[in-house]
């Protein structure tokens, strides 16, 4: 299994999929308890919390069953190496690796300074992502024939990146999902939950949930002070109720149990990866 310090940051695309989950409920009803509830885990002590959002996601057991960020860096890599050569194939030879890389790229760092744990961002930042950094598009040729070996190089690649094993990724994205249901439920978060919301109605910020004063806060088109000062009472709250240590150890004493009970398909998933990761590396030098 991976170790935890090996996936110290999680990427934007799984932040995002996390902060949806987080604020629309799973698929089924949210509040709806699973057919098979699972016990309550154990936890001893007083469990610390991480220093961010990120890093206590990123450090959960189910993450070692889902790229980090370092392989899907290499991955990206790879794709734009495969891109290059193909469009060179192709004819295009002053097409460059800025070509392909164009666009927005989104900061996962601060991509979720606030969840259902509490704050644990900077408070300047509020509940708003930092903004992504866009790029100027770079585009070598508009023709016809530029366009269409773009899109055949694109599907090229789209063809040698697709996953080899995709029940185990939908495996593990099913019981990501249900281990945040269960954690959300679990009463120790929510008796935590209850103290945070006590907590914010004393600095002046009532709230009953983290993700609802998140929500509050972040239609708004920038960062304001009164979210700042919002953002702070959170911070304070989160602390003082250990909020986000009590969630996140809940959170992986029920994935822990879920890994138990699905060894051998985890596993299976596992092993996949490092044979799709060792293909694609393969893909650079036939």
């Amino acid at each position: 299994m991976d170790h935890p310090a090996r996936r110290s940051r999680l990427t934007a695309a799984v932040l995002a999929a996390t902060l949806a989950v987080l604020l629309t409920g799973c698929a089924a009803d949210r509040h709806k308890a699973p057919a098979d509830r699972p016990t309550e885990p154990p936890v001893t002590g007083t469990p610390q919390a991480p220093e961010s959002g990120q890093a206590g996601m990123a450090a959960l057991p189910l993450a070692a069953y889902q790229p980090d960020d370092r392989t899907l860096e290499e991955q990206a890599g790879i794709r734009t190496s495969l891109a290059v050569s193909c469009m060179h194939r192709a004819g295009f030879g002053s097409f460059t690796a800025d070509n392909y890389r164009s666009g927005a790229t989104p900061d996962g760092t601060t991509a979720l300074p606030a969840g259902a744990w509490g704050y644990l961002g900077p408070a300047d930042q509020g509940f708003h992502p930092k903004a992504a950094v866009k790029a100027a598009p770079k585009v070598t040729d508009d023709s016809e024939a530029y366009a269409s070996a773009r899109v055949e190089c694109d599907r090229r690649i789209a063809d040698d990146f697709k996953p080899t094993d995709q029940l185990g990724t939908e495996l593990v994205n099913r019981l990501f999902a249900e281990s945040l249901q269960a954690a959300e439920q679990d009463t120790r978060v929510v008796d935590a939950t209850r103290a945070w919301s006590a907590c914010m109605t004393t600095a002046g910020f009532p709230a009953t949930t983290p993700e609802a004063l998140l929500q509050r806060y972040r239609t708004a088109p920038a960062v304001t002070p009164a979210e700042q000062s919002a953002a702070r009472a959170d911070a304070t709250c989160t602390t003082s109720t250990d909020l986000a240590g009590r969630y996140f150890a809940v959170l992986a004493g029920y994935q822990r149990q879920q890994i138990a009970k699905n060894t051998t398909a985890l596993t299976d998933h596992q092993q996949a990866l490092k044979d799709q990761n060792a293909r694609l590396a393969k893909l650079l030098n036939p």
